[in-house]
């Protein structure tokens, strides 16, 4: 007796797709030939691609494609990358022979090779920020810059989130654990160094002899953003991170050591705001730094990944106020100038 053939059943949303249904190849009508899934290799194209680059800064042709077994043959190499052109997985500069292909993840990065880089300084500049005349005059940018700084990056500042990505603390610990910390010490300053990685920030713990503790965190690529009031619970949040690998590092226990974070002090920060422009301003390697009493004004253009950004970054020195209450500051600007108000009032009202 024949077994009666299986029908097709639905697949329960919960379940997993079977291996055997993800591995099935897409049939092309228009031809005879069966295509291999092509999103599979596109992702061992872009490492391949990404690889190279970072190795030696070229792109990949088709005959990389043939050295690490992707492709068997030139044509079936030559059509995965058009293929993975076409998807925005890779990118040219220029027409080469052979084409070289450039991993799209990176093309922030793949302009600024072998440039050469331009650094322009200002201190304590009255003018405009970037009034035309003044840059192009004494800055010597081209002004085609000065145009897309004025008509399109400017007019985006107001409305781009405010980020924080560089801050310094102080706080202090018995000076009697300085000698019992095991990393060495720096000839110059007398201060031992412990390094960590919290997330994608970099922190550096500085202990000195009087039992000072200088802590730097470094988050360029990944700032935080100050928004609302989510945005300030995260960074208070990271606050407490970083204050508990002190406490790990140091065995504290019992936490008699390491004092309460509302007890350290922010001594510097940086905050910024990113404007997406294109990939061709990495040429021009844009590099503006404006001093103003205790506040540095940086505008540059940085890599992000896939993009791009131009950056106005401001640097507030000789900050040391507790953190929450500067953090909170920056988040409440408003907020600090009308306690003044008050407390001005007050003051004149007792007076009185």
């Amino acid at each position: 007796m024949t077994p009666e053939p299986s029908k097709n059943i639905p697949i329960d949303s919960g379940r997993n797709i079977p291996l055997s249904l993800s591995g099935q190849c897409i049939v092309n009508l228009s031809s005879k030939y069966k295509r291999q899934r092509r999103y599979t290799k596109a992702q061992v194209v872009e490492t391949v691609a990404t690889n190279k680059f970072k190795k030696n800064g070229k792109g990949i042709t088709y005959r990389d494609l043939l050295s690490t077994g992707v492709a068997s043959s030139r044509t079936q190499a030559q059509v995965t990358l058009k293929h993975c052109l076409s998807r925005n997985v890779l990118f040219t500069l220029g027409n080469y022979k052979p084409q070289q292909y450039y991993p799209t993840c990176l093309k922030s990065e793949i302009p600024k090779k072998n440039i050469p880089v331009g650094v322009t300084g200002v201190n304590h500049s009255k003018a405009g920020l970037l009034q035309s005349k003044s840059i192009t005059s004494c800055l010597n940018i081209d002004p085609v810059i000065v145009q897309t700084l004025e008509g399109y990056v400017l007019p985006l500042l107001p409305e781009a989130p405010l980020h924080i990505h560089r801050m310094h603390f102080k706080v202090k610990v018995p000076a009697e654990y300085y000698h019992e910390l095991a990393p060495p010490v720096d000839s110059q300053n007398r201060g031992k160094q412990h390094e960590d990685i919290i997330g994608r920030v970099r922190v550096r713990y500085c202990f000195y002899t009087n039992g000072t503790v200088m802590v730097f965190t470094e988050s360029s690529n990944a700032p935080f953003k100050l928004e609302d009031e989510t945005d300030l619970s995260r960074l208070i949040a990271f606050f407490g991170q970083v204050r508990d690998r002190l406490v790990i590092f140091l065995a504290d226990k019992h936490e008699r050591i390491v004092p309460d974070i509302m007890q350290w002090e922010l001594t510097q920060c940086e905050i910024n705001k990113d404007i997406v422009v294109g990939d061709w301003l990495q040429v021009a390697g844009l590099k503006i730094q404006i001093k103003h009493f205790d506040h540095l004004l940086r505008i540059y253009i940085k890599s992000m990944g896939r993009d791009t950004v131009c950056r106005v970054e401001e640097s507030c020195n000789s900050i040391n106020r507790p953190a929450i209450e500067a953090i909170s500051n920056i988040f409440h600007p408003y907020d600090k100038n009308e306690r003044r108000l008050t407390k001005q009032d007050t003051c004149e009202d007792k007076r009185a």
